[in-house]
């Protein structure tokens, strides 16, 4: 049976994990402000949401 191999990811996956993180919290910000629900949990819903999408990206290797 052959071994498994441990892959290894490359910091530029953790980079754009975190960049595609940031920009979604920025876009979930601006229109939540815009829409008028600018208050603390709002913007930690989003932190969440960033966080999340942030992981998946990391993760999945996109």
């Amino acid at each position: 049976m052959a071994q498994a191999t441990h892959l290894k990811r490359s910091p530029a996956s953790l980079f754009g994990a975190f960049v595609i993180a940031f920009g979604v919290f920025v876009l979930w910000y601006l229109v939540s402000r815009e829409l008028g629900f600018a208050d603390a949990l709002t913007a930690a819903l989003g932190l969440v949401v960033a966080a999340a999408v942030g992981v998946y990206i990391r993760v999945a290797d996109l």
